[in-house]
């Protein structure tokens, strides 16, 4: 080490040292040299010619591993008593140093008993080496519970040939990894040699068949492809046990078209389609308990405790990506995104006599109203100050007239100055009046409404209280303890419907929604089904924001070694737009237009009111006025 350090000056920099790391070494030929102490439950050691040639093939094979195809990863390298005391692990430091392939030394003493970081026993960048001479059951066991095991790649190194390593390869905490390599001496060989192997499930649970992969020699393995090849490429027909609620449109709903009442929808079609590719085959277990998934008081209950406790296979409903689902579970990468969607009754219209007024805004009559004054009265003024009219009065309000469409002699106006003056007043006259009357037709056929409720913060400073069907799920419990004051307070007033019938789930609150006194959370795909299938989509809106928006992923039991290659599989359908056109369609499947209204095109007499209102108000006003000159005026005659 010290020559590789003067050799290289980096050499110490990819170096790691754990703690109980044994570093010894010797010549293994030289017989008096491999004499060593023994524990006495060890068995007693074979000849030094026997083991010193199986022992100094595989230290080759190993040096070989560091320096060649395993040159671009991270090494851990994991001994047992006795393999530490066989082999020069310094040499293979040396001829990993010379590549520039860090690596971990740790025995499998200090790998069960001391925390390490999260990246020295997980990732895709990582191969683990597992050095034995004994049977390492009794390490593996312990080592099952450390959830954060899981390196992608795993070269289980057996130094006994007539050691069964199939036992060792069918520990769960073996299968794990998404790419195992057995390494052996062969039994009985006339010549040392290597064999390399790895496995096969033989069903998702673990049960493994040992597949030979031939004898080792650098020129067969000369990459990691060679080294790992896919061996989750096929299931041979094996059942996936996948917990079901059918209530997760357009996920996974009952077929309605079918009598036997099967699940459909665009997660049902994509695991068959994954299924298919793989060779498996799904089994959906129905739910007894519509609950769909949450931690309670340190326990998962619904479909994730079918998932941890009752040893199902994956969960495909509608699960959102949270920190305590990603903490105890594999998931695959998010397929869609969503969030929870707000539905709230539509306000009452405003009233319709006001039709006429509400192309404009109040800004805008009343500045119509003051440019009106200050073209109308200032020209009458100005052509009765020149005597150029005997009548302004008469000439401000037919200068005022031509708003509601009236002409205006021009003779009477025979200055070039006053017909400039109102070319510019009728120019911008007719555009307010093809303003008006188009706002005017799309208010008198569409209700005009008050503003709606948009935001979260607007819903929880309303009246409105919002309610959800009790099915277990994390808003309920996410609103209540969240930190932020809106949703806080949104927790605070939420109500849960815990009577809720599956057959009819949100009718109960849907009326409530429709009474104007609740607002109902559901999640987003499914509320638009509910607001279909109930032909509520003119009386309800859902408003703009949308309470913790996240993506969706499958579930599977942590560390699965096939998650990746489901993940992958699902992200060629979503990345392909075959998901997204799978979702289409079952929501057109789902969504019957012949149920929704539509208005019948005619105006009625509501609709017009305004008009006769206005009428109204005119025939007041002038009998009013008569009544007034008569008073006032007795016997005049008016020309």
């Amino acid at each position: 080490m010290s020559a590789c350090a003067n050799l290289n000056p980096d050499f110490l920099k990819t170096v790691i040292t754990g703690d109980e790391t044994l570093v010894y070494g010797y010549d293994p030929v030289i017989k008096s040299r491999s004499a060593h102490w023994k524990h006495a439950g060890w068995p007693q050691p074979k000849k030094a010619r026997q083991v010193g040639k199986n022992v100094f093939l595989a230290q080759d094979v190993l040096s070989m591993l560091a320096s060649g195809p395993l040159h671009d990863q991270n090494l851990l390298l994991v001994t047992d008593d006795l393999s530490q005391h066989l082999l020069d692990v310094g040499r293979v430091v040396s001829v990993a140093g010379a590549s520039h392939t860090p690596v971990l030394l740790v025995t499998q003493h200090s790998l069960l008993h001391t925390a390490h970081p999260a990246h020295h026993t997980q990732g895709s960048l990582l191969t683990a080496i597992l050095l034995f001479q004994h049977d390492p059951t009794a390490f593996l066991l312990p080592l099952a519970d450390n959830r954060h095991w899981n390196p992608s790649y795993l070269v289980l190194f057996c130094l006994d040939p007539n050691l069964n390593t199939t036992i060792v390869l069918s520990q769960p905490v073996v299968q794990r990894s998404r790419f195992i390599l057995l390494l052996q001496p062969a039994a009985n060989a006339s010549r040392p040699r290597i064999l390399a192997y790895t496995s096969r499930p033989t069903d998702v649970h673990h049960s493994v068949k040992k597949t030979t992969l031939g004898v080792w020699s650098p020129g067969k393995f000369h990459s990691r492809e060679a080294l790992f090849p896919p061996h989750l490429h096929d299931f041979g027909g094996q059942v996936f046990r996948v917990p079901m609620i059918c209530y997760d449109e357009p996920f996974i709903y009952y077929d309605r078209k079918n009598m036997a009442g099967d699940c459909i929808g665009a997660n049902a079609e994509a695991i068959e389609i994954i299924g298919n590719k793989l060779n498996f085959r799904t089994k959906f277990v129905q739910m007894d308990e519509v609950v769909w998934g949450v931690k309670r008081n340190g326990t998962w209950v619904g479909m994730f405790h079918e998932l941890m406790y009752k040893d199902k296979d994956l969960v495909i409903n509608t699960q959102y990506i949270t920190p305590d689902s990603m903490s105890d579970f594999d998931s695959t990468y998010p397929y869609w995104e969503s969030g929870f969607g707000i539905v709230l009754e539509v306000p009452q219209p405003l009233a319709q006599w006001r039709n006429i007024l509400y192309p404009f805004s109040p800004v805008t009559w009343g500045f119509v109203f003051v440019t009106t004054v200050v073209i109308s009265i200032p020209l009458a003024f100005i052509l009765r100050r020149f005597r150029h009219t005997s009548d302004p009065t008469g000439i401000a309000l037919k200068v005022a007239a031509v708003l509601l469409g009236q002409t205006m002699d021009d003779r009477k106006v025979r200055m070039q100055w006053t017909r400039v003056w109102l070319i510019s007043w009728w120019l911008v006259v007719e555009i307010l009046a093809v303003v008006y009357t188009g706002n005017l037709m799309a208010v008198l056929t569409i209700p005009a409404y008050p503003n709606r409720i948009q935001t979260l913060q607007e819903l929880a400073k309303s009246h409105y209280i919002p309610s959800m069907a009790d099915y277990g799920g994390m808003v309920p419990e996410a609103l209540k303890s969240s930190e932020n004051p809106t949703l806080a307070t949104l927790g605070d007033k939420l109500f849960l419907d815990t009577a809720h019938n599956n057959a009819d789930p949100y009718g109960f609150l849907i009326n409530k929604v429709l009474a104007g006194t609740h607002a109902l959370i559901c999640g987003y795909e499914y509320l638009i089904f509910t607001l279909h299938e109930k032909s509520v989509t003119r009386t309800t809106y859902v408003i703009s924001d949308k309470l913790y928006k996240g993506y969706l992923a499958w579930y599977l039991r942590r560390n699965t070694p096939y998650t990746t290659i489901i993940s992958d599989h699902l992200t060629r359908l979503v990345e392909t737009g075959i998901f997204t056109k799978m979702i289409e369609i079952h929501k057109g499947n789902l969504v019957d237009k012949g149920n929704q209204v539509r208005g019948d095109g005619v105006l009625n007499l509501g609709q017009l009111q305004g008009a006769f209102f206005l009428l109204a108000l005119g025939l007041v006003a002038s009998s009013f006025a008569l009544m007034l000159e008569h008073l006032v005026w007795p016997g005049v005659a008016w020309p």
